[in-house]
């Protein structure tokens, strides 16, 4: 800030004579007063942080949507050790693209021009492979159940099969979560009709 002024000595609070003077902002021209000390260092008036906490908060504007806090689910199950879901994602080796990693509005943009929707979830085509434009899209909640890791059901005629022998009576659903290689609720889901519905 330039000096414009020296300005008459004031009390302060403690009972202190203490020098102000009066500066001109070299960013926004605004005159305001200040301690003389402090006057002569700052570099602005205040504006610039403002600018800057302003730029901050409005940079893509995605906080807060859904769409930002599946990117945030993303990266925590990728690059946090201490995210519960961190061993079957980044502990395994899955990764992220450095394009979606490093910049909400690149995935943001993809998402959009890539079919999401709100009630539609992010779903990875080959689950051994990362996030990234070419593996990844959006499904329902019930065709992403069944493209879960280790899921052996990959059709209605296996799900009806399993709905058949469960209602002979001679297995539990545990057992036939054994017999298929996938997890007992993946089972009961499928006797309930939830999933690979009739």
């Amino acid at each position: 800030m330039k000096l414009i002024k020296n300005l008459p000595r004031r009390l302060s609070k403690s009972g202190r004579l203490e020098s102000w003077a009066l500066f001109k902002c070299s960013d926004c021209l605004q005159e305001v007063e200040r301690y003389l000390s402090s006057g002569k260092i700052a570099k602005s008036c205040g504006c610039v942080q403002y600018k800057l906490s302003a730029k901050a908060i409005t940079k893509h504007g995605g906080k807060g949507t859904r769409l930002y806090h599946i990117w945030t689910q993303i990266k925590q199950r990728i690059f946090n050790p201490k995210n519960c879901n961190y061993p079957n994602y980044g502990g395994r080796g899955i990764t992220i693209c450095p394009e979606w990693a490093n910049d909400y509005i690149v995935f943001r943009d993809w998402a959009l021009n890539n079919g999401y929707l709100e009630n539609l979830q992010i779903n990875r085509i080959e689950n051994e492979d990362n996030y990234e434009p070419s593996n990844c899209n959006f499904v329902t909640a019930k065709e992403n159940a069944r493209n879960r890791r280790g899921q052996k059901i990959k059709n209605i005629e296996i799900a009806n099969e399993i709905r058949v022998l469960y209602n002979t009576g001679n297995y539990t659903q545990k057992e036939l979560a054994i017999k298929y290689g996938v997890h007992q609720g993946n089972i009961s889901l499928i006797i309930n009709n939830t999933i690979w519905k009739n």
